[in-house]
């Protein structure tokens, strides 16, 4: 086993471009039952990038390891006062019981770390290995690329919750924001599945993912390029459009994964009075604090003044979703669904670990198309499972 390792850590606020460093992530106290990893490949989250920007060092490790998702090889498993056997179980020296572990030496896993374990603990998926709780982590379907293993834990288990709290049914009509980013392309599936050959599901992308879109369940495509401001870039003129090709027949649900207040604002004329505006919450315009509090305040005053228009509300019900918490069997349903072929994780590229900084660049733009992922292991290939 290797004595040394790379990770990429950051121990001041600002973009991930300028402030990430190769260094030695800290050890972390082992207090329950544990598991050893050489991390494959690391998923890449929009939500990192606001961890490295806006928490303060107050809130943090002094030195942090970024992001959440993995995919990897178990080195050890290991419990607190316990031998591991190498036979999936552990042996008490003090007692002499044998305790069940979940994992042996040489499983392949994949984990999602919640932001309670990576802020404390300064832990993150950018390092060679890394020693987490078993918690985290669910067995890895045979069938199932590395590469995509690191890719659809934190994404799919958002997506669901989405579709969850969309309240969609079979027959239903769903629209959906952003449905060629990673938790787009997660969602598209899960509402095509849920609605069901009878249902309708209309993505917004780019028209260059309208294909890839389609080729996931969508029955439609919306480019939303044809419809923005031409001097501002943004999508104020998207929701005129969607109301006159749906106002006849609006949908029963809106899922948005990226958060655009102005398709909220504008969802009467394309939303039953009864449906659901399901979103990861509201998009700044830019990564900074300002900004931030400001879409948090926005995301209150949504969710406190959602149906009254009269008090100048939307006039529909707005509900925000993140997994903050996510349990082991949120982690399970999502590596089931990639084994069973329910979803499939859409690639936008793989970075060798060398560029994380360029692929943290790509994935700031808001416009990869599916998952921006990392090769921390440089001899693990693309596909391989």
């Amino acid at each position: 086993m290797a004595t040394t390792m790379r990770a990429w850590t950051f121990s001041r606020r600002g973009s991930p471009s300028d402030i990430l460093f190769p260094a030695f992530p800290p050890e972390a106290a082992h207090t329950e039952e544990w598991i050893l990893l050489k991390v494959a490949f690391a998923g890449l989250n929009v939500g990192a990038i606001f961890q490295t920007t806006l928490i303060p060092a107050f809130l943090r490790s002094k030195t942090c390891v970024p992001e959440m998702d993995l995919s990897g090889i178990v080195q050890d498993v290991w419990h607190p006062h316990a031998e591991n056997n190498n036979k999936g179980q552990d042996v008490n020296t003090n007692t002499g019981v044998h305790t069940q572990t979940r994992f042996r030496k040489g499983g392949k896993v994949m984990a999602m770390f919640p932001a309670s374990h990576t802020l404390p603990t300064g832990t993150g998926t950018l390092a060679e290995y890394i020693a987490i709780p078993a918690r985290f982590a669910v067995h890895k379907p045979a069938s199932v690329p590395l590469a995509d293993a690191a890719g659809c834990l934190l994404t799919g288990m958002t997506a669901h919750q989405l579709v969850v709290e969309s309240g969609i049914r079979p027959g239903h009509r769903v629209l959906v924001n952003a449905a060629s980013g990673g938790i787009g392309t997660m969602v598209v599936q899960m509402a095509r599945r849920v609605v069901g050959p009878e249902g309708l599901v209309v993505g917004i992308c780019s028209g260059r993912n309208a294909r890839m879109v389609k080729g996931l369940g969508a029955d439609k495509v919306i480019d939303y390029t044809q419809h923005q401001h031409p001097h501002t870039n943004n999508n104020n003129n998207l929701p005129a459009h969607l109301a006159s090709l749906f106002h006849a027949h609006p949908f029963d649900a809106i899922i948005d994964t990226l958060g655009h207040q102005s398709l909220y604002l504008g969802s009467p004329d394309y939303l039953v009075s009864s449906g659901t505006y399901s979103s990861v919450g509201i998009k700044p315009p830019d990564f900074s604090i300002p900004n931030f509090l400001r879409a948090v305040c926005q995301m209150k005053l949504n969710e406190w003044w959602r149906v009254s228009r009269l008090l100048g509300g939307a006039g529909r019900l707005w509900r925000g979703v993140s997994m903050m918490e996510p349990s082991l069997e949120d982690r399970q349903r999502i590596a089931d669904m990639l084994g069973q072929g329910h979803v499939r994780v859409v690639r936008d590229s793989v970075w060798r670990f060398e560029d994380v900084r360029e692929a943290y660049a790509r994935l700031g733009g808001l416009h990869a198309s599916g998952k921006v992922l990392v090769r921390v292991d440089e001899s693990v290939g693309d596909d391989e499972c």
